[in-house]
């Protein structure tokens, strides 16, 4: 009896040891951080438009657009593919100047407005050391350097459509910073007499309307993912943008409501693109192999082993007992 007693302790003490492995193995991804790591990784990304509703978008999001207007290609045809290449990365640092020039001024206006104005602001002492001067905030991240082929019909061409990069801010909460400081100088820029007398104005931007920029613009996230998103929103102030795991989801308004919902694979890149109507109905959908298929994968495994071994254990002490 004491011999099957023993036996018992010694199944339970193993069930518990591999219980806290199992556990220690799984939660790794999932225990927020208080530092953010990237997971960034050289690979080739696929991506396809597996869902295009035409008429339900024309009713939902704008008559007069198409997701053309929103990725570059044939994004508006089912079966169109696109791929991105991420070469490497590196560790940087910016200041407000970079910011200014890098992503706000770019998304408002076209390289020739954008050549003018730097020449105007120079002129009027607004300079790369002056700006930075007045505005001290930097930003450590790490940037990605890509090649992008636009989505087509027809086979990828040879070359690339264009290089791009993607950034991953160290601390998500350096994106509001950026933001209010982009704020206060396009107030004083937009005070300028020169400026305002060559036609030019820089936008006031909300904090959701900089985050649907940032989503256009390659947003990377690091890891623990779900931890980087939910800071991102809540310091931003985004009103109309939730997170779900690893999802991104902004409340938009077209024609009616909708959403669109950014989900972010095992790397922090983009892995599926959604629109969905003010019904939950899906009207657009891109979907890309960088998902989190490998870790479900492992998950999946691990569990069933885990089941496998707990019932060899009970029948095996069970036979034990007879």
């Amino acid at each position: 009896m004491w011999s099957i007693k023993s036996k018992n302790r010694t199944s339970i003490l193993s069930l518990t040891m591999l219980s806290l492995f199992l556990i220690g193995i799984l939660s790794t991804s999932i225990v927020a951080s208080s530092t953010y790591q990237h997971t960034l990784a050289k690979r080739t990304d696929d991506f396809v438009v597996e869902l295009y509703n035409s008429a339900e978008w024309k009713t939902t999001v704008d008559s007069n657009s198409t997701p053309s207007d929103w990725f570059e290609g044939e994004a508006n045809i089912t079966n169109a593919k696109s791929k991105t290449t991420l070469k490497g990365w590196t560790t940087n640092t910016w200041d407000t100047y970079d910011v200014l020039t890098s992503i706000f001024m770019p998304e408002y206006f076209n390289f020739t407005e954008t050549m003018a104005l730097l020449y105007i602001m120079d002129e009027q002492g607004y300079n790369e050391t002056t700006i930075n001067a007045n505005y001290t905030n930097t930003y450590s991240l790490w940037y990605g350097f890509t090649a992008v082929w636009n989505y087509t019909s027809n086979d990828y061409e040879e070359n690339p459509s264009y290089s791009d990069g993607i950034i991953i801010l160290h601390n998500p909460l350096d994106y509001k910073s950026m933001l209010d400081d982009y704020n206060n100088i396009a107030e004083d820029l937009n005070g300028n007499f020169f400026i305002k007398i060559m036609g030019y104005s820089f936008p006031n931007i909300s904090a959701d309307e900089f985050l649907w920029q940032l989503a256009f613009n390659s947003l990377a996230i690091a890891e623990p993912h779900n931890s980087y998103l939910e800071s991102l929103i809540t310091e931003l102030g985004c009103e109309n943008a939730s997170v779900s795991g690893s999802t991104l989801i902004i409340e938009r308004y077209g024609l009616t409501n909708y959403t669109v919902e950014i989900s972010y694979g095992d790397k922090g890149t983009m892995s599926s693109f959604t629109v969905k109507d003010i019904g939950d109905t899906v009207i657009y959908r891109i979907t890309s192999s960088n998902s989190e298929w490998l870790f479900y994968l492992i998950l999946i495994i691990v569990s069933t082993s885990s089941i496998v071994l707990v019932a060899y254990v009970v029948i095996r002490n069970w036979r034990h007992k007879r």
